[in-house]
């Protein structure tokens, strides 16, 4: 699994560093402009994005992202902890809304999650292929 981290430099590495033995590659973006490259030039399964930072309006972020990659996982981490926040990124399509500053563990189980979710969606598209192939 491929994942970009949307954060400050410091939060960014500290999850990094976290995630890493979980997934194939992670790359990290400190601006919407560098995400939003990164975003275009790569193919990510997932992407973990601090809405709260005041460099950029995360919830545009998300639409930005959504727009060019519309099958992205997002997981959202923020300080906020407003309802409204919540809902208008859950109406984007956000698969998780998480409050900072929140266990190790539970980042794990999401990207395990995600990850397995991926794996199984591959098997299911390789066995319809040889089921089609079989027919032939």
């Amino acid at each position: 699994m491929d994942i970009l981290i949307i954060d400050d430099f410091f939060t960014a590495g500290a999850i990094k560093k976290s995630i890493e033995k979980l997934v194939h590659s992670i790359e990290t973006a400190n601006s919407a402009e560098d995400a939003l490259l990164k975003v275009r030039d790569n193919k990510f399964d997932l992407v973990l994005l601090n809405i709260s930072l005041k460099a950029f309006d995360g919830c545009e972020l998300i639409h930005q992202v959504k727009s060019i990659c519309p099958d992205i996982k997002i997981v959202t981490m923020t300080d906020r902890n407003y309802r409204d926040l919540e809902l208008k990124v859950r109406k984007q399509g956000v698969l998780f809304y998480m409050i900072t500053p929140f266990n190790k563990k539970v980042l794990e189980d999401i990207v395990d999650y995600i990850s397995k979710s991926k794996e199984k969606l591959q098997t299911e598209r390789l066995q319809k292929f040889h089921n089609e192939w079989a027919r032939l």
